[in-house]
């Protein structure tokens, strides 16, 4: 008897109104969590090119969660999905976190504090160098900066739309050697124009230096020397407050890819998203967060009405 009470309740709800409301509902709630999840948590990216090979082979499609603490949260070693300033996005993995120290050989092994790192199929650096990357809120003294680091600083500049120019002086050890030793140096198979000079990579800079040295008296180094001045009043720039968070990001392979090598450092604000293999780690971070949301909600309106029941005047006895 009890059963087919049951079944005859069970029957009435599934030709009531409210059970068509709740259904529609439901479909609503399920559209708008896949579009949620689809626009605001997760983004398939997909590679154009072997540059992430072998971590990532050419043609595969990534998810990228672009919530929040996905990109806060961003490790060593992770696969992040960033933009240039170019506006183009790029994959690549990160070999380089705010606060880190990097030190580079010439053969292009790079030692971190969390591991060691080498790109494929190149030669990366010319000579061995330390990068220190900063975090947000640091200061960088200009005059304590090395080649590699300075280099870096200029793209800081352009990125936080700072209108600078570059004065470059050439130095062997504390005498100053005029600039236009430089002319007569070369690149490749081209002869260096002047013009230039103030914004050659450390690369460009080293090689010339080391021309210029083997063309002067002397056995002090030769050394070009960066000094950076505001572009509306000229006054000498000393100090930079960093805006962001710094990373330092890295393909596989190094032949014929951009990273932080050409670009500098990425910023916080150039990460897009973080690599996950299972999609479901976001799908049910947006679940969590809608539950939240519910139960803050029905929250609010029970403690709404308890405050509106304690504001009613108690009966006269």
């Amino acid at each position: 008897m009890a059963n087919l009470k049951r079944k005859v309740r069970s029957l009435q709800w599934k030709n009531s109104k409210a059970c068509i409301v709740v259904l529609v509902l439901g479909i609503i709630a399920s559209l708008a969590l896949a579009i949620a999840v689809r626009f605001y948590a997760l983004e398939p990216v997909q590679l154009h090119d072997s540059s992430m090979f072998p971590r990532h082979k050419e043609k595969e499609i990534l998810w990228m969660c672009k919530l929040p603490q996905c990109v806060e949260k961003i490790k060593y070693d992770e696969t992040v999905w960033a933009t240039l300033r170019n506006g183009e996005s790029v994959v690549r993995k990160v070999i380089g976190l705010p606060g880190d120290r990097l030190d580079f050989s010439d053969n292009g092994k790079v030692r971190t504090p969390h591991g060691r790192f080498r790109w494929k199929e190149e030669t990366a650096f010319i000579q061995s160098r330390q990068l220190h990357i900063p975090r947000k809120g640091d200061t960088l003294h200009l005059d304590r900066l090395n080649d590699i680091e300075q280099d870096f600083f200029v793209n800081l500049m352009h990125e936080a739309g700072k209108k600078f120019f570059v004065k470059t002086t050439l130095w062997q050890g504390e005498r100053e050697i005029g600039v236009e030793a430089l002319g007569a140096t070369k690149l490749g198979n081209r002869q260096v124009s002047l013009q230039e000079i103030d914004f050659l990579p450390w690369q460009d800079r080293f090689l010339l230096e080391g021309q210029v040295f083997h063309s002067e008296p002397g056995d002090a180094p030769i050394q070009m020397r960066y000094e950076f001045f505001e572009a509306s009043d000229s006054s000498k720039i000393t100090e930079f407050i960093v805006p962001e968070d710094c990373y330092f990001l890295a393909c596989e392979k190094g032949a014929f890819c951009m990273d932080s090598r050409e670009v500098g450092y990425f910023t916080q604000s150039h990460l897009r998203g973080r690599f996950v293999k299972e999609p479901r780690i976001a799908i049910n971070y947006i679940k969590q967060l809608g539950r939240s949301l519910l139960v803050s909600i029905i929250g609010k309106k029970k403690r709404a009405a308890q405050r509106q029941g304690d504001a009613q005047p108690e009966k006269a006895e």
